[in-house]
């Protein structure tokens, strides 16, 4: 729980300083980014977590926004 509280607050500041940048699971069947850009994405960004913290998710795909071809993986 910890772990994604974590991610949870690293991500939220750069929601907060009007970041962009994208996150994906890395499990099977998860292909698409999902994008987040400013303050009112920090709910939908707690919901990304949480439901990634249920399914006991152990990496997940950061993507920024200048970044379109190189990922970076967060290992939880």
């Amino acid at each position: 729980m910890e772990r994604f509280a974590n991610l949870f607050e690293t991500l939220s500041k750069r929601l907060e300083n009007d970041e962009t940048f994208a996150l994906r699971m890395r499990m099977a069947g998860e292909g698409k980014f999902k994008d987040f850009h400013g303050r009112n994405e920090i709910p939908a960004l707690r919901a990304f977590l949480e439901h990634a913290e249920k399914l006991d998710v152990q990496d997940i795909a950061v993507r920024d926004a200048e970044a379109r071809e190189s990922v970076v993986s967060e290992m939880l």
